[in-house]
């Protein structure tokens, strides 16, 4: 039975907790401990009072055992059905006070001795004063017979009364018992009392706890309520721009707000980004694909022509550079292009590129300046097209007559890379957001020298992910300098990557 209801039950228990708000759940929570908690405590105090106050009972109760022990009643044993003055009296003076009713404090007073004629308890006469209520039994008959005193609650003809027995024994042998009793009706009226007293109280500070609760839980999750409202607005009007207002405390909410605003902000950006770089890609895949579709729609007519054949290569490569570049940056972003980091000699790798980038145009000059020598720890291909970038852009962007410059030095554990032109500059606005994606500062230039747009991107990249920085300074009509900084290695990791170096290189020759 309880494993075919189980799932029903948990559906039941899912809809409620769904239905509940966390401020109903949290003040139900709070109210959930500190009813515990009150009830603990509760407890507690009226064990320690009942406890308490049965202590002080049993005391007076062992103490009027023990006067009446002590005036004699041991010395009357041998005559057992002798009488002593005094005992009489001192009994008569513990009982005469509960004559009339056993629920009136006091003590009562019984004394059992054993006949050996008849070999059984008798109640001695001294207990007369409780025939005057009408009760001529024990009152706690469970304890006559045990070898040890006996505190106990009983019940004496309806009334609640606390009973001490104490046994009379002499040379080992019991010959009789003292019961002294007293009425419980104070201690339970006290408890009583106390126990009405915490359950009202504690009701009343139990709804007083649900009503503060919820105030406070309604206040303090008010800005849960805001970041909520304003997600839902951003969802409905698809409006990024918006941010969520807060001028409380920096508490955990307000760190939670702020986390928030910097998450929208950014997803503003990526966002935007996204929404440029996918326009950017459209624009630049449609003009090759329009320029193709013209010259084969061209040739379809007139017949295969050697111009138009030309310019659909052109167009392909192009459009394939793009595609490799877009999948370089891709590949970058998503963690995926590893780098086959060793130690490389930078003024080898500058060497060879200004060796290559002399081929690049017979109108710009490409020249080579300072060239200290300097080892990185990095990607050579991967530097290497970082240095190519630079020097095609500076190339593609001067004008006939003028030079780029390619140069190395090194300073302060940093080796600087830095490629001068004597290019078209470039505007001071537009500084900040050149190696963005598909950024060009003049559209139609750029297009007409074959460029995609994503050469400094990629720069950037390679720069970053060899823990270097780039820098740029540039002014129109005069030109621009690029200046590459990455961290040298340590000198004796050099050495050994040169010594490394020289003996690969007499192992080839003496081959």
């Amino acid at each position: 039975m309880g494993a075919r209801f189980a799932p029903h039950w948990g559906l039941v228990r899912s809809t409620v907790n769904g239905l509940m708000s966390i401020r109903v759940r949290l003040t139900l929570l709070y109210a959930s401990l500190l009813a515990i908690a009150m009830l603990v405590f509760s407890i507690a105090t009226l064990s320690v009072l009942n406890w308490t106050l049965r202590r002080q009972v049993d005391a007076s109760l062992q103490k009027a055992a023990e006067d009446i022990q002590a005036e004699g009643v041991i010395s009357a044993m041998p005559t057992v059905g002798g009488d002593r003055p005094h005992v009489s009296e001192l009994i008569r003076e513990f009982s005469m006070l509960q004559v009339n009713s056993l629920d009136a404090p006091g003590l009562f007073v019984q004394i059992w001795l054993y006949d050996p004629s008849i070999e059984r308890l008798y109640l001695h006469d001294f207990s007369w004063n409780l025939l005057g209520v009408g009760y001529s039994g024990a009152l706690d008959p469970l304890a006559l017979g045990v070898k040890a005193e006996v505190r106990r609650d009983c019940l004496v003809n309806g009334h609640h009364l606390r009973v001490f027995t104490r046994p009379l024994a002499l040379n080992g042998q019991v010959w009789g018992y003292i019961q002294v009793a007293t009425s419980l009706n104070t201690v339970d009226a006290a408890i009583d009392r106390l126990l009405r007293i915490m359950v009202i109280g504690g009701a009343v500070t139990l709804f007083m706890a649900l009503a503060l609760g919820d105030y406070l839980t309604r206040r303090a999750l008010r800005p849960i309520d805001v970041i909520a409202q304003t997600a839902r607005q951003i969802t409905a009007a698809d409006d990024l721009s918006r941010r969520i207002p807060y001028d409380g405390p920096p508490d955990e909410l307000g760190q939670l707000t702020r986390i928030f605003n910097k998450t929208l902000e950014r997803l503003e950006r990526l966002f935007n980004v996204q929404r440029r770089f996918v326009a950017d890609v459209s624009h630049e895949m449609r003009t090759p694909l329009t320029i193709i579709r013209g010259n084969v729609d061209l040739m379809r007519r007139y017949g295969y022509d050697e111009e138009a054949m030309e310019a659909i290569e052109s167009e392909a490569r192009r459009m394939s550079r793009l595609v490799d570049d877009l999948l370089l940056l891709a590949k970058a972003d998503a963690g995926r292009l590893t780098l086959n980091k060793e130690v490389v000699s930078l003024d080898t790798l500058v060497l060879e590129v200004y060796n290559q980038a002399r081929m690049f145009s017979e109108e710009v000059r490409v020249e080579l300046g300072k060239l200290d020598q300097a080892y990185v720890l990095g990607d050579a291909d991967r530097l290497k097209q970082l240095l190519l970038n630079l020097v095609t852009n500076g190339v593609k962007y001067t004008s006939e007559g003028g030079r780029v410059t390619l140069s190395l030095a090194r300073e302060n554990g940093w080796a600087y890379v830095r490629v001068e032109d004597t290019g078209i500059g470039i505007p001071t606005e537009d500084l900040p957001h050149i190696f963005t994606p598909f950024y060009r500062v003049d559209h139609a230039r750029s297009r007409a020298k074959g460029g995609t747009g994503l050469g400094l991107s990629i720069v950037r990249w390679i720069v970053e992910a060899h823990n270097g920085r780039i820098t740029v300074e540039s002014e129109v009509g005069q030109g621009s300098v690029f200046t590459v900084a990455l961290p040298l290695v340590p000198k004796s990791t050099a050495q050994d990557a040169k010594r490394t170096t020289q003996a690969n290189l007499q192992a080839v020759h003496e081959r």
